[in-house]
Order: C-alpha cells, then structure tokens, then sequence
C-alpha cells in the first residue's frame, strides 16, 4: 500500500562537506569515505554514511518535524533498547548547523524493509515473522503507564487524551468536518463514517489491560528484517521510526500492522496473534476488529494533511469503506 504514497516533504539536500560537518561531533577528524540515501521514509531524510575510521557505516538521520517528536524518538528508543531490536544512538542534537533541525546518528542496522519481503514470502516464512512480531509487539506493549495521552522527552504523558470512543468521534470531526479530510473523503463516506463511530467506537474502550507504550507506525516500512546466517529463518532486525510513539491502546499498533498487504495474509495475522499470547499479553476474541476502528484515527489524521496526493487519498477510501462495512455483526464481539 505505502509504496504508491509520495512523499509530503522534500527530500533534503547535502554535500560531502555538509554530511562530514554534521558527523564531527561524533567522530571528530573522520572522513566521510562515501554516502548514500537509505530506502524509504516519506517524511525525514535518511542516509547512509561511512567512515575512514569506523568498519561499518552508521545512518545520517535528518528531522523535518520539530524537535520534540524527534526527543519522543531518542527517549523511546533509549527506554526500549535491551528487549525490543532497535538502532543504537551514536549522537543527537536538537539542532544543526547545515538545516537547522534536530538530527540523530544511529547505529546502521543490515535488513530489509519487512513491505519489500512481504511479496516474496511464503507461508512458512509468514508464520515466522508473524511469531516473532507478535513477540515484539508484546514487549513494546510490556511498558505501561497510568493514563493516555501524548508523551514528553522523559516519555511521561505530558498531555492527557482521549483515544477511546469519545475520543474518536471529536478527533473525526476535527479532520473531517473542521479540517479538510471531509472534502477529500467525500460528504457520503464522510456521514457513513461519523455514524459508524456513533455506533462502534465503544469497542475502543473494551481492550483489556492498562495503557501501554504504543510505537503508532507498526507497519511494514519501519520493520527490518533479515534471515538468519545459521539456518535461513526470518527474525525481526530492527524497529525503527519512534516519533509518533504515545500511551494508548495495543490496538493502535495492530491495526497499523494489519493494513493490506500484512493483513491479507491470514497465516500472519493468526501467527502474530500466537506470538503476541506467547508473550503473556491478552488479547480479546475480537481484536482484529477493535485494531481496525482504532486505525481510523490515523487515516483521519492523513486526509486532513495540507499536502497528500490521490493514492493517500484512494487507500484512504478503500480502507475506511471496507472498516465501516457490517457483512457479519458476530465480527463485532
């Protein structure tokens, strides 16, 4: 799905020099052998850099968001390492003297983008990594705290929300009828869409458990992956991309996973439901459903976006359509 989305913002720009003024700090009189832009990201700017004095090459990664979302990063990247696979940071400031922005300097991690796999892989392969991210997922959702809402730079909830029924519906009508997601949804998906929250959306409330550690884009583009040399088994490598992590519901992160194509393989999905268990975490009967109402807060959020081209907004219709289709009212719990 992600593979036809443009980016929002421009890539940035940087010389040899500009790439070698930045790594100074870490790596003071190193020189910048060669360096690359790293795969995908459809916000920040990513690159791969190596280093006179260093074996392996490290990732160059630009913000072009304001810092704080970059300190939520660093913070939750800090707070997790040792039980989820994650980049180690090498250096980080909130600004620059190149963009100005906050900047970080990662460890690079070898692996391919899970959403690249994905169409390779066959159905064993889709059980292992199922297992294996529903393993990670319960160890992401293993840090807990007393409320929801958006975090600092210590990764405390610095601003209470709502991410529940009631929640749901007032962020709705903020991007859909206050915002511009309205217009680009259309006034008839957008009505079917507002009822269908008056009526489901308290499901949002019914996932058991207190709130949790939630990354907020759990997908395939931010999950590397590797085989292992030993015996060709697939293994997460990496998470990347914490900027959007806050405390809320499990359901965020299974519904961001579970979009097509993930999603469409029952083996992954059940796999990952197995994995997640094997992890001590609960799961109510009816979770893929309560994971897809809670995904209509993200696609709120991207149809209210001012710079979003048509396949954003064709997948935001597709998505929304099937999610508030009722063909089987046992579905809903």
């Amino acid at each position: 799905m992600r593979e036809r989305w443009t980016r929002t913002t421009a890539k940035l720009q940087l010389d040899a020099e500009a790439v070698a003024r930045l790594m100074e700090p870490a790596f003071p009189g190193a020189t910048v052998t060669e360096f690359a832009r790293a795969k995908g990201g459809l916000m920040n700017t990513n690159l791969q850099v190596h280093l006179s004095n260093r074996a392996q090459p490290v990732l160059l990664r630009l913000y072009q968001r304001d810092a704080a979302q970059a300190r939520i990063e660093v913070a939750a990247t800090r707070r997790v390492a040792g039980q989820i696979p994650v980049p180690s940071l090498i250096h980080y400031s909130d600004d620059n003297p190149i963009t100005g922005g906050a900047y970080a300097i990662m460890e690079w991690i070898e692996g391919e983008r899970l959403e690249i796999v994905a169409p390779t892989l066959g159905r064993d392969d889709f059980a292992q990594l199922g297992r294996f991210l529903g393993q990670t997922l319960g160890a992401i959702h293993g840090f807990q705290f007393d409320r929801t809402g958006f975090l600092d730079e210590e990764l405390d909830v610095a601003e209470p929300a709502d991410v529940g029924h009631s929640g749901l519906i007032a962020y709705l009508e903020h991007c859909l009828m206050a915002g511009r997601g309205g217009a680009r949804l259309g006034e008839e998906l957008t009505s079917e869409l507002l009822a269908f929250a008056e009526r489901r959306s308290d499901l949002l409330d019914t996932w058991p458990g207190a709130p949790c550690l939630v990354h907020s884009d759990f997908n395939g583009s931010n999950i590397l992956v590797h085989q292992r040399p030993s015996d060709g088994d697939w293994e997460v490598a990496a998470v990347l991309d914490w900027e959007f992590a806050f405390s809320g519901s499990p359901a965020f992160d299974f519904g961001n996973l579970l979009r097509p194509l993930l999603g469409d393989v029952e083996v992954f999905a059940e796999a990952t439901a197995e994995g997640y268990r094997q992890s001590g975490r609960e799961l109510p009967t009816n979770w893929r459903r309560i994971a897809r109402v809670a995904g209509l807060f993200a696609w709120a959020e991207f149809l209210d976006r001012p710079n979003l081209d048509a396949a954003w907004i064709d997948d935001a219709h597709k998505i929304i359509g099937s999610t508030i289709a009722e063909p089987d009212a046992r579905d809903w719990g």
